[in-house]
């Protein structure tokens, strides 16, 4: 903006060479005058105003943690209203329990944070992945139009795609798991009707926004491959340039892992210690393929950077060799030592992690999948360490 400033001013004409103003026409306005102001009519397009569902988006794009607390809070005094007009509960207690010390109404609580988790889940994979490309913006070969239009394609929110992909799973699995749990459901008679519609709104809920999630963070992170695929180029003994994206995996399996930290006391079951294994192993396989699935184009651009490297130091180390070694002996000891550099130098590429941060980053990422582990068998190991003393 600047450049064109001083070149539209260098345009301008100047000192002797200028043209002189021209005089003002007989019976016009003089040069002085102030022109009118045009009417109100004529004036400029006024700005739109946004609706109350763009505001709500900005709000969560904004302050994600901010919402998640407030969407919480909508769904658990809707709940708490609901479980009151149907007889359920009266005011924060079940008969005279406090209703977050009953297994049930606590169970109710984790799925509705599980809710508000994955409304704002999205925003906070999408902003660090963003984040992610633009901090690696000095390894990339892309140029300016393709880097703008690979922002401009991470931010996509993915409606429709998270609207059928969650539609799907809401109208499969609800009716399945509603029909399971509908046997333990205690109300009045008179009111259970209530009591069944609510249960099967927050089933849709959970398993709509739990495939919302899903298909967002496959579009996510396929998107951002493909573009670290294309545009990185990787300097082996330059590792700082991948720590965005080394930071951006464990931030991504960190984010991945609460819905299963919500899952655990849900899910979980003393007496079925194999099956709570087996879904917890399954939850944290699929975290990490899709925590790792982000930065699969990284460990492609790294692996062809080391592949590139090895064929160099292969054929330079050929050449060293061909000079120092003729005729049955060596003719060239001084090269001896370069061949053993290079050498030493592809071997130590070979030994190189294939993701970004290396191995200890990749170490980082398996613990943050292994960490729910503690809210799924913690209590029961708690309690099973206190049971000689109660």
């Amino acid at each position: 903006m600047g450049f064109m400033v001083s070149r539209n001013e260098h345009q301008q004409p100047h000192g002797k060479d200028a043209e002189p103003e021209a005089l003002p026409a007989q019976g016009s306005a003089p040069v002085g005058a102030a022109t009118p102001a045009p009417p109100s009519d004529t004036a400029g397009p006024t700005r739109r105003v946004p609706d109350l569902a763009e505001r709500l988006v900005s709000l969560v794009e904004s302050r994600p943690l901010l919402s998640l607390a407030a969407i919480f809070c909508v769904l658990a005094g809707v709940h708490l209203s609901i479980m009151n007009a149907s007889g359920a509960m009266s005011g924060i207690f079940i008969g005279k329990i406090l209703f977050v010390l009953d297994a049930t109404a606590l169970a109710d609580m984790l799925l509705l944070a599980l809710v508000a988790c994955c409304m704002v889940l999205p925003t906070l994979l999408t902003r660090s992945g963003a984040d992610a490309f633009a901090d690696t913006a000095g390894a990339l070969s892309a140029s300016e139009e393709e880097y703008e239009a690979t922002l401009v394609m991470l931010a996509e929110p993915n409606a429709i795609a998270r609207l059928v992909f969650g539609g799907f799973w809401a109208a499969v699995l609800t009716p399945v798991f509603g029909g399971l749990i509908q046997a333990g459901v205690t109300a009045p008679q008179e009111s259970a009707w209530l009591i069944t519609l609510w249960l099967y709104v927050r089933l849709a809920l959970v398993f709509g926004m739990l495939g919302s999630c899903l298909a967002h963070v496959a579009l996510l992170h396929y998107r951002l491959s493909t573009a670290l695929s294309t545009h990185l180029r990787v300097d082996l003994f330059d590792p700082s340039a991948l720590a965005p994206l080394a930071l951006h995996m464990r931030r991504s399996i960190l984010v991945l892992s609460l819905p299963l930290w919500l899952l655990g006391p849900v899910l979980s079951r003393p007496d079925a210690a194999t099956a709570s294994a087996t879904l917890l192993g399954a939850g944290s396989l699929l975290v990490l393929v899709a925590g790792f699935g982000g930065v699969w184009g990284a460990r492609t651009a790294i692996r062809n950077a080391k592949r590139m490297v090895q064929d160099e130091l292969n054929a330079y180390s050929r050449e060293i060799w061909r000079r120092a070694y003729s005729n049955g002996r060596i003719v060239e000891a001084v090269a001896l030592p370069a061949m053993a550099g290079m050498l030493t130098i592809r071997n130590q590429i070979g030994r190189m992690a294939n993701w970004p941060g290396g191995w200890s980053n990749v170490f980082k990422c398996l613990l943050l999948a292994a960490l729910p582990v503690v809210s799924w068998f913690g209590p029961q190991a708690i309690q099973s360490l206190l049971q000689p003393f109660l």
